[in-house]
């Protein structure tokens, strides 16, 4: 039973997540234009480890988006990431954005753009 902490700035969309076992079970997420990810980063990561009532300690490993993006919304995000992981000694996740964007899509043939 791994639960995960998931953490996407890479986009104007700042989101916190915890997953189970590859399933979401708690999420938090802003869309602005403003980037306000340095200001909201860690209230969602607050909120979304309530919301799941799990505390940081039960973490098994954080996942981070990793880029290609916003490279102040990455330093935000990585840099929060790296020190949870380090401050908790758990293993750290990076998240190709493209990836994860394309990995929505289920297709037969041909190619996907994120």
């Amino acid at each position: 039973m791994a639960l995960i902490l998931n953490i996407e700035t890479a986009t104007t969309n700042c989101s916190v997540s915890i997953g189970k076992d590859g399933r979401t079970i708690a999420l938090r997420e802003q869309d602005s234009n403003s980037y306000s990810h340095s200001e909201d980063l860690h209230f969602f990561i607050r909120e979304t480890l309530d919301a799941a009532s799990i505390s940081i300690d039960d973490l098994d490993a954080i996942a981070v988006s990793k880029g290609p993006g916003s490279y102040t919304g990455l330093r935000i995000g990585v840099s929060a990431a790296k020190g949870l992981c380090f401050a908790l000694d758990l293993p750290l996740i990076g998240i190709s954005t493209l990836e994860s964007m394309a990995s929505q899509l289920k297709i037969k043939d041909g190619v996907i753009i994120p």
